[in-house]
């Protein structure tokens, strides 16, 4: 399970209840993340990869297990501000609906695809991903980056996302992922963390491969990549040293602690999930 699976670069491009502040995304969107608020990928303990190719890199293996070519119909579960759905239906030729459970990011995920030209193959909405509004079958893949750690019904969710897919259509999920229980300090870091993300737990793996099989999907991969993606938590908090939230936002000391996105990176219990599966 916790062997980390060999990177495959996208065949045509190279290297959500809970979210961070708006004027966090806004603020350094365009500098260090671009818009993506997902983990990035390093190869090695020597890739020079800065944060935004790190993130990006983590979209290109996504899409390379998704075998997408023009025409075929993608779903982006948790589709943040769009740039993932944006940078597959680009390299691939792929149509995405994306949605998120934030008014705001799909406000900004319709701008960005306004102004990459865009809208004629890539549309999101408003939706919930325990109650999403389409058709049965209506897929022929779909993904969710860093969407399940914020639903607490993983189950549900996962057959609503089976139900649009059609038979075979593969389901890529990367996600944190809780290598075994945490005591003591480590138990209230974590406990911080997912408070300040709107996530009720991160789950580990015998929930979700539970999940999936009660959902209808085939396991077909289960990496644990937290060792490619540790470096993330520094760079973050590197990153949003000079972007503080309003001091009303109720996690205002977590956002504005150089330390505590690290301290939780470096939990040896903290792993990330890079998983595959597909509608029976």
């Amino acid at each position: 399970m916790t062997k980390e699976p060999v990177p495959h670069d996208s065949a045509a491009s190279s290297p959500d209840a809970g979210r961070l502040p708006d004027e966090q995304t806004e603020t350094v969107d365009g500098t260090a993340i671009d818009g993506n608020i997902h983990v990035g990928y390093w190869d090695s303990p020597t890739d020079s990869r800065s944060l935004n190719q790190a993130t990006d890199r983590l979209t290109d293996l996504v899409a390379a297990r998704l075998g997408s070519e023009p025409g075929r119909r993608l779903l982006d579960v948790g589709c943040g501000t769009g740039r993932p759905a944006l940078r597959i239906a680009r390299a691939t030729g792929a149509r995405v609906s994306g949605i998120s459970v934030s008014h705001e990011d799909i406000d900004l995920a319709r701008a960005r695809a306004d102004t990459a030209a865009l809208t004629d193959r890539v549309d999101f909405r408003h939706a919930d991903a325990c109650a999403l509004p389409f058709e049965a079958a209506s897929f022929d893949g779909a993904w969710a980056i860093e969407c399940l750690m914020h639903i607490s019904d993983r189950t549900a969710a996962l057959t609503e996302i089976a139900r649009t897919l059609r038979p075979g259509s593969p389901l890529v999920i990367t996600d944190v992922l809780l290598r075994s229980p945490v005591t003591g300090q480590a138990a209230e870091t974590v406990r911080q963390t997912c408070r300040a993300f709107g996530s009720p737990g991160f789950p580990g793996p015998a929930e979700l491969r539970t999940a999936l099989d009660r959902a209808g999907l085939e396991e077909v991969e289960f990496h644990d990549i937290g060792e490619r993606v540790r470096r993330t938590y520094q760079a973050f908090a590197d990153a949003f040293a000079d972007v503080a939230p309003s001091a009303e936002d109720p996690h205002y000391e977590f956002f504005t602690s150089t330390r505590s996105l690290p301290r939780f990176g470096a939990l040896p219990q903290v792993g990330y999930v890079f998983l595959v599966a597909r509608r029976r």
